[in-house]
């Protein structure tokens, strides 16, 4: 996959987060992240694209209006490494952090793990 079409499979799945409806988030997540994904950050271990999509679901309650956007991104073989900074619906910047992902066979992404310093959100 190349890093133009890899980086767009990652932004759709950063794009659920900034949908304020459920069906849109799910729209995104299912276009992007695959039925058993695997993510972890800071405050999160979770399996599962339906738990995925709660997830985004409770970052929209948590920051109405809030949304990301990468500041770089690099891939290689399947595997991608970002930055990207976390912004309110007043487009302040909140904090940046990181992000590592794979892609399966049918180029979703299978696992995802944010890094950022513990209490940033």
């Amino acid at each position: 996959m190349t890093n133009d079409k890899l980086r767009i499979v990652f932004e759709k799945y950063l794009d659920a987060f900034a949908k304020a409806s459920p069906a849109e988030q799910e729209q995104l997540l299912n276009s992007s992240v695959a039925e058993d994904v695997v993510f972890t950050n800071p405050g999160v271990d979770g399996r599962g694209r339906i738990s995925l999509l709660a997830h985004a679901t409770g970052f929209q309650k948590k920051f109405p209006g809030g949304y990301f956007r990468v500041n770089w991104f690099r891939q290689q073989h399947g595997q991608l490494l970002s930055e990207w900074t976390q912004y309110d619906q007043q487009g302040h910047a909140l904090f940046t952090a990181h992000s590592y992902g794979r892609l399966n066979e049918d180029d979703l992404l299978i696992h995802l793990a944010g890094f950022w310093a513990a209490g940033a959100v």
